[in-house]
């Protein structure tokens, strides 16, 4: 079973998120658990927290976390890392109380100061979230590559998996960050790649969620710049050639696109529809 659904707000409150996407009729969605632009945390009460897990439990959708866009896991920068590690651990418990079972987590940039370093860091960081809060997984995300970023090639991600060693890590694999990092899923031979790569690297069980965006620019721009489903680089075409591979035939799928003139949330769930339709 693929369940679908996008981003949404929790303005006015956590448990806006899970009553707008039953609204909407989605099967799945995503949340930032605090402001997106600040490091301090604000916590949901007690009583909307409840509210949130039981209206998602209820209605069987699954709800995904995203950390806020500050966090940094890489990061050289003393203060930087430690601020991170505290929003992660904040954001988690957060999910910990909405009965959200898992949060997503860019690797980040290290900044210049190389990628080994990066890494070291970024197991640091995510050790020590886990080791904070229990019950929560992490999912990594994978990257545009731009300059300094962690996490484009699946092997980069597979080899923090490796060395966390936790149960509780796994895959977020966002379909415009491949693109544009050079993974050509434009074609069923370029699905199968980066399929076996999941596998070889990471563990395609490892799989929670796909962020199922189309590209604005060519392949290998290094530009995280989401599109319309069907209307970017990748195109209908490509949509219909991943969901031909057995590892996206079942899971969930969020997508994150823009609303504008070119279209908005209905037109992108449209436009899943009909690629889905065409590959029946």
């Amino acid at each position: 079973m693929r369940r679908f659904g996008f981003h949404v707000s929790i303005s006015g409150g956590i448990y806006r998120a899970p009553e707008f996407a039953l609204a909407e009729g989605y099967g799945t969605f995503q949340f930032f658990p605090t402001s997106s632009r600040t490091w301090t945390v604000k916590r949901p009460s007690d009583d909307d927290s409840t509210k949130f897990a039981s209206i998602a439990s209820r209605n069987g959708i699954i709800p995904f976390a995203h950390i806020p866009y500050l966090c940094n896991p890489a990061s050289p920068e003393k203060e930087v890392l430690e601020k991170s590690k505290r929003l992660l651990v904040e954001s988690m418990e957060i999910c910990r109380e909405a009965k959200t079972e898992h949060i997503v987590v860019h690797l980040g940039s290290h900044k210049g100061a190389g990628l080994e370093k990066g890494m070291e860091n970024i197991r640091g960081t995510l050790t020590h979230a886990l080791d904070s809060v229990k019950h929560v997984g992490i999912l990594l995300e994978n990257t545009s590559g731009y300059r300094n970023s962690i996490g484009s090639k699946m092997s980069e991600i597979g080899a923090i998996v490796e060395s966390v060693k936790s149960s509780r890590i796994g895959l977020c694999f966002d379909t415009c960050h491949a693109f544009a990092a050079g993974y050509d899923i434009r074609s069923q031979e370029g699905v199968d790649r980066v399929v076996d790569e999941i596998g070889t690297y990471i563990g395609k069980e490892r799989l929670g969620l796909v962020h199922l965006n189309d590209a604005k620019y060519p392949l290998g721009s290094g530009l995280d710049r989401h599109w319309h489903i069907g209307k970017g680089y990748i195109g209908r075409d490509g949509f219909a050639n991943m969901f031909r591979n057995m590892l996206f035939g079942s899971g969930n799928f969020v997508m994150e696109t823009p609303v504008n003139e070119e279209g908005d949330d209905r037109t992108n769930m449209e436009a899943v529809a009909q690629i889905l339709k065409s590959i029946e």
